[in-house]
């Protein structure tokens, strides 16, 4: 059960991705579209190609998922004047998904069943502990995102189909040499630039902000200073290390579990050897063998193997007499140790040679292998038979709190005795933020601020928040996002009127200093009369991370410079500030420097151009196409 959970949650990530799939290839190969014809329909239907509808049920789940995604990442709702131009993409997104199917089915793309199982034996989450795929692994998975094997099987099959399309059409595209390099040396342009910039915060002033300009700021932009969406809740928490604790094993039930895995505790057999170590000095093996031999003739003799140690050997234990104290096989990996437990008690070995050195082992004593007491692992059984015994529990409690909630309990409490969950309340719980001690995965995300459980007064789950946890949550109260009072933003919004005003007075500066230019003074004299510094004119490229990028682009998009003519312009940074620039030569970087990465940026001219291809195909296809779409169906 455990291992299910843990595949299920790894699962759900990738198969969300996976199941959006062709949506998202809609838009990283073929783009919106603002074509379609947007008139009413039924609230069933999200929209209709050429006939065939699409099922709202498609569109609201996509737009569930892209709002939980929002409220990760900027932790509020998404913005009015945004919202309508992402409901229209996910709209797009499955307009062009079915549009794409009925170009495959017209074109009789197929894909066969074998296709598709190879491709789901290929999906880590499927598989099992033997790394390989396992059935009852993948529904497992399925079943955590609510899915039919049926379903996923032909979305599979779908997105197969879709992925011939693509490499079909990319494929067979080519360029012709004087195409790449054209387009090589665009990409390896490099233009001489030389600037300075004119910070925002420079040219602020010292007058005062209008308090009404403050007011009139707040109530156009209201939206910008919003609370985060919260809600109090409640919940009830299973844990595993609970379980546990819970579970009480008999002393007849940890000696069938012993005897069961008697081998496990069964001690290794070990040996007490004594050893003389003959150091091969300066690469002379010889007679470093010959010293031993001559030391083993000795120990043969008769004289006592501790002296000869004491004597003759280099090893740390040889002022013991080259006593090793018992040892297990695997201390001594490697020809020693197979000497030494191959041996006879008595024994004394011939040189063993082992890296520099000759070794000569004299066995003593035996000591065999044998199981350990009962009482000495019973504590070891004693938490073995907990962990197994809590995970088999802890999924039949998951099963119970899950059938409980199927018969519409609303009474969290009364699970929670049942079940000997632990109570628990969180004050604030914040969409995208979550809180302590639940966290702010996504599931939990989604679950708390579901319809079902924020406006029907629905317990929420069970959510796993970990391999050994699970919650139920029961909102209690719902605090909608909302602009926050004047008084608290009025900082801020200060600050922001100042900055607008110092990036107006920047740009105001920089016009003038382009005029300036443009009549014929240097920008260093422009520089010292700004007090600003001047940076060096130097070439840069179209990626080049050494200049802003807003500058990089403008001084891309400005018309080439010639010898006698510079091209000289103003751009605005993200932060507002202004860059006057001068861009003076322009030329393409050596193709020969760097064979392998030439190689490289063609292959990449050429995908990015067979993707092209591939717009033009999709976008004669929708020109053909009759298309209706029903934006009400996000209300």
């Amino acid at each position: 059960m455990l291992q299910q959970i843990r595949d299920g949650l790894q699962g759900q990530k990738w198969l969300a991705w996976i199941l959006l799939g062709a949506v998202g290839l809609t838009f990283i190969f073929w783009g919106g579209s603002s074509q379609f014809d947007f008139s009413g329909g039924a609230k069933t239907m999200a929209a209709k190609v050429d006939g065939v509808e699409i099922p709202a049920s498609e569109a609201t789940e996509a737009w569930s998922q892209m709002q939980s995604r929002w409220s990760q990442q900027f932790n509020t709702e998404i913005p009015p004047e945004q919202r309508v131009a992402m409901q229209k993409n996910i709209l797009d997104g499955l307009v062009m998904r079915k549009l794409i199917e009925q170009r495959l089915d017209d074109a009789h793309f197929r894909v066969s069943q074998a296709t598709v199982l190879a491709q789901f034996e290929k999906i880590p989450q499927f598989q099992g502990p033997d790394g390989k795929y396992d059935p009852g692994t993948a529904r497992s998975v399925l079943a955590q995102i609510r899915k039919t094997e049926h379903e996923y099987f032909a979305e599979t099959r779908q997105q197969l189909l879709v992925n011939q399309l693509q490499q079909g059409i990319g494929g067979s595209y080519f360029l012709t040499r004087a195409e790449s390099k054209r387009l090589f040396d665009l990409e390896n342009e490099e233009r001489e630039v030389q600037f300075l910039q004119l910070a925002a915060d420079k040219f602020v002033g010292t007058e005062p902000i209008d308090e009404a300009a403050v007011k009139a700021y707040y109530d156009k932009n209201g939206d910008r200073f919003m609370t985060i969406e919260s809600v109090a809740l409640e919940f009830a928490e299973l844990r595993l290390e609970n379980l546990a604790t819970q579970i009480a094993p008999t002393d007849a039930e940890l000696t069938k579990m012993y005897e069961e895995n008697r081998a496990s505790y069964v001690l290794d057999e070990r040996r007490r050897a004594r050893l003389i170590v003959i150091n091969i000095e300066e690469g002379n093996d010889a007679a470093a063998l010959k010293k031993a031999e001559g030391i083993v003739a000795e120990a043969h003799s008769g004289k006592d193997f501790a002296e000869l140690a004491k004597k003759y050997s280099s090893d740390a234990t040889a002022a013991q007499g080259g006593d090793l104290d018992f040892v297990h096989q695997r201390d001594f990996v490697g020809p020693v140790g197979d000497t030494l437990f191959a041996m006879n008690i008595g024994d004394v070995s011939a040189p063993v040679k082992s890296g520099d050195s000759y070794h000569i082992l004299k066995l003593e004593e035996i000591q065999a292998g044998e199981a350990k007491p009962f009482a000495d692992v019973r504590a070891e059984l004693d938490s073995q038979y907990r962990q197994e015994h809590a995970a088999d529990l802890f999924g039949e409690r998951q099963e119970q709190m899950q059938a409980r909630l199927e018969k519409g309990t609303s009474d969290i409490d009364a699970i929670a005795k049942d079940l000997g969950l632990t109570r628990g309340a969180v004050p604030e719980f914040l969409r995208g933020g979550g809180a302590e001690p639940l966290g702010s995965s996504v599931d939990l995300q989604q679950t708390v601020f579901s319809d079902a459980t924020l406006n029907q007064g629905k317990i929420g789950g069970p959510v796993a928040l970990g391999d050994d946890r699970l919650v139920l949550v029961k909102v209690t109260a719902h605090h909608k996002a909302e602009v926050k009072p004047l008084t608290a933003v009025h900082e801020e919004i200060v600050g922001l009127l100042k900055h607008e005003r110092g990036a107006a007075a920047a740009k105001a500066a920089s016009e003038a200093a382009l005029a300036r230019l443009t009549a014929g003074e240097k920008l260093d004299a422009i520089a010292k009369a700004q007090n600003v510094p001047v940076e060096a004119a130097r070439f840069v490229g179209r990626a080049d991370p050494s200049i802003p990028a807003a500058l990089r682009t403008a001084v891309f998009e400005a018309p080439r410079p010639t010898a006698d003519k510079p091209v000289i312009r103003t751009a605005t940074l993200d932060d507002g500030s202004t860059a006057v620039f001068v861009v003076t030569n322009s030329r393409v970087a050596d193709a020969g420097a760097n064979p392998a990465m030439t190689v490289q940026m063609n292959e990449q001219l050429q995908q990015r151009s067979a993707q092209g291809e591939v717009t033009a195909y999709v976008g004669e296809a929708r020109r053909k196409a009759k298309i209706v779409t029903n934006p009400g169906v996000f209300e």
